[in-house]
């Protein structure tokens, strides 16, 4: 075989990879667009049994944390150093503290603005009902990908994720904006369920734009920085362990590159609000 011509590559499968998984076309980096193949066209995906939800609490379990029911308002350095959180309800002091949430809608006030980077509207509508024959005469692929052109249709992808108590298939479809009764009349029969999920999912990659720090200030890091490279639950995993190496190298005065090894020594009390 001579392969697949270089064009149809780039303008067919890397664009349609990148439209539904990151709603956006070809003007992004290259390791976005590696990341966005990964998730689909190259190799197997993996999921937690159940649903990936479950990730957080069970960390969150395995390492002993406390949790704290509390929305954070503000993160503000002490004199004497380390920072207070403060919440509707209290104020805590606290040594380090690490962000793990994206800041463009966390609003959480900080001594000093972080640059915030845009982020794309992506409407995820689940429905319970069937799909309908979008191409006459042929019969619908398990998973529908776009591409941004002028000619495109109003929604991203549409990919069938289970099946209902009910028996029916449920759906989820992507798109910018949220759909109409109309458009999605036009797409099912037999809706039993609609539910939307309506989020600024992922940042508006650019070529150019930089990749920010994990650290906002000694004893202050962000997790979420990671995103700006590319937005994947994997890669908040990595964006955890560098943050969790830089803040350990923090509290124990080191200075410099920082291994996993001698992660567990000693004791560190830890509290995710």
């Amino acid at each position: 075989s001579s392969g697949i011509n270089a064009e149809y590559g780039q303008e067919e499968l890397v664009a349609a990879a990148l439209h539904t998984n990151y709603n956006q076309g070809l003007s992004v980096n290259a390791f976005v667009g590696f990341v966005s193949l990964a998730g689909g066209m190259v190799g197997k995906l993996w999921r937690v049994k159940d649903g990936n939800f479950q990730l957080p609490p069970h960390l969150l379990n395995h390492v002993g944390a406390t949790v704290l029911a509390e929305k954070v308002s503000s993160v503000t350095r002490e004199e004497a150093g380390g920072y207070k959180v403060t919440t509707p309800t209290s104020s805590l002091s606290y040594d380090a503290v690490v962000l793990a949430t994206p800041l463009h809608d966390a609003d959480i006030t900080l001594d000093s603005p972080v640059p915030l980077p845009a982020f794309q509207r992506t409407i995820a509508t689940f429905v319970e009902g069937k799909l309908r024959e979008l191409v006459k005469g042929e019969e619908n692929p398990s998973d529908i990908l776009t591409t941004v052109s002028p000619h495109a249709p109003f929604f991203s992808s549409i990919g069938t994720k289970g099946t209902a108590e009910s028996g029916a298939s449920i759906y989820k479809v992507f798109s910018s904006s949220p759909l109409t009764s109309a458009q999605l009349e036009s797409l099912f029969s037999d809706m039993k369920d609609v539910r939307v999920v309506d989020w600024h999912a992922y940042p508006d990659y650019n070529v150019s734009a930089p990749l920010p720090s994990f650290q906002l200030a000694p004893g202050l890091y962000h997790l979420n920085a990671i995103e700006q490279a590319a937005s994947a639950i994997e890669m908040s995993c990595i964006g955890g362990k560098n943050v969790a190496n830089l803040a350990w190298a923090f509290l124990s005065g080191r200075e410099g590159p920082v291994s996993g090894e001698g992660l567990c020594e000693g004791t560190v009390q830890k509290e995710e609000l």
